[in-house]
């Protein structure tokens, strides 16, 4: 059975729910090619036993040959004020910025199978000098708020070093090393922090000498760090059990004080201090299963349903009722406070096949909607997934 077979087959699965994962080739590819693991909703059985956490001895970051010059003074992100719309309806994948409110795709990329057998990523980095998006040779990135800065990894992963890239001039401005190879990375909401997971081995690529349902993944830590000065600390944070895929990436809270590991299980996310220490969770944090989370003022919460869908219902937190049920298949990012970045089929067609033809989306909270880009397969190799950030 060959590749396409895998991805059809699980498409198919998943057409029940009316919700299809942008990044669903990645999934699929991720997987041995003899056994097609496509990750369900989640459950609400807690998952037995705790996650084995080690936590590391600080180690002083150092920075390569571009972090010669004198250390500046750390600075609040500039943010724009443009909240504009911008749409690119003529491209199947992006050429032109797509935005609106305060958030833009600053980045996107494709998935396909490499040599390995793992997920390669194609990246495509917005250029501010033309207002497009240019194709990169980085194997993996993220984007600043402010879309002034990039954090770019070269290929192989796991990388040695991190380089801050300008993206005005494209160039890396500081190379930074930790002293452990890095495989994922993502800027704090403050712009000024890196948020490095590290890995013992490639963490696209699956060990297909474990069993299909033992553990996955060789990430060994992780370390934050100041990207004007080059300094942080390692420590040392072992796989979740069971957790989904290989690669276990970590993220931030949304107030930039915590930090957060993916589950299989609910809740859908565990956190831990800066140091590795576990913390609870922060209110309505752990359990989104829409990539959206809270809305900005942390008043609503997008959740999958009712079926048969497509249907998203936002609720108000305050009265614990439904603001909006919108006819989306993902919510995304906000753009605002009332308005969502999110995927969508032709409505009349989302039944069978025809919900993994979709597009990107704005809607807001009484169901208008704006196309954003022309349609894709998302079922296809080589679709595009977006990388949203704080314009």
């Amino acid at each position: 059975m060959n590749t396409e077979t895998h991805i059809k087959d699980a498409c198919r699965d998943l057409s029940f729910q009316a919700r299809v994962p942008d990044d669903l080739t990645e999934r699929v590819l991720s997987t041995d090619d003899r056994k097609v693991r496509v990750r369900r909703p989640l459950t609400y059985a807690l998952a037995a036993g705790a996650m084995a956490l080690l936590v590391g001895v600080g180690v002083a970051v150092t920075g390569g040959p571009a972090s010669k010059a004198p250390t500046r003074t750390i600075q609040p992100v500039t943010l724009s004020s443009d909240t504009s719309l911008r749409t690119d309806l003529g491209s199947t994948f992006p050429r032109h910025l797509v935005a609106a409110g305060h958030t833009a795709v600053a980045a996107y990329y494709t998935a396909h199978k490499g040599a390995s057998g793992g997920v390669q990523r194609t990246w495509y980095l917005y250029d501010p000098g033309p207002g497009t998006y240019e194709k990169t040779s980085w194997a993996y990135l993220d984007v600043a708020p402010g879309m002034h800065q990039a954090a770019v990894l070269e290929g192989p992963l796991p990388a040695p070093r991190v380089g801050i890239l300008d993206m005005a001039t494209r160039k890396v401005t500081r190379w930074i090393s930790i002293g452990h190879k890095v495989g994922g990375v993502a800027w704090a909401p403050d712009g000024r922090r890196l948020l490095l997971t590290a890995y013992g081995t490639d963490p696209d690529v699956a060990d297909t000498s474990m069993s299909f349902n033992g553990p996955a993944g060789s990430r060994t830590g992780f370390a934050v760090v100041d990207t004007t000065t080059g300094h942080g600390a390692f420590h040392a944070l072992a796989p979740y059990p069971g957790a989904p895929g290989t690669r276990q990436d970590l993220g931030w809270s949304r107030s930039g004080t915590l930090i957060w590991a993916p589950t299989e299980t609910a809740p859908a996310k565990v956190f831990y201090d800066l140091n590795g220490r576990s913390r609870p969770a922060p209110a309505y944090e752990a359990d989104d299963m829409e990539e959206a989370g809270l809305s900005p003022d942390g008043t609503l919460l997008p959740k999958f349903g009712p079926k048969p869908g497509p249907a998203v219902t936002i609720t108000n937190l305050k009265t614990g009722r439904a603001a909006a049920v919108l006819p989306i298949e993902q919510a995304r990012a906000w753009a605002d406070d009332r308005q969502l970045f999110a995927v969508g089929c032709a409505v009349k067609k989302c039944r069978e096949t025809g919900e993994f033809h979709n597009r990107l989306l704005l809607v807001n909270l009484q169901g208008k909607i704006t196309p954003l880009t022309g349609y894709h397969r998302s079922d296809k190799l080589g679709s595009w997934v977006p990388v949203f950030t704080h314009r």
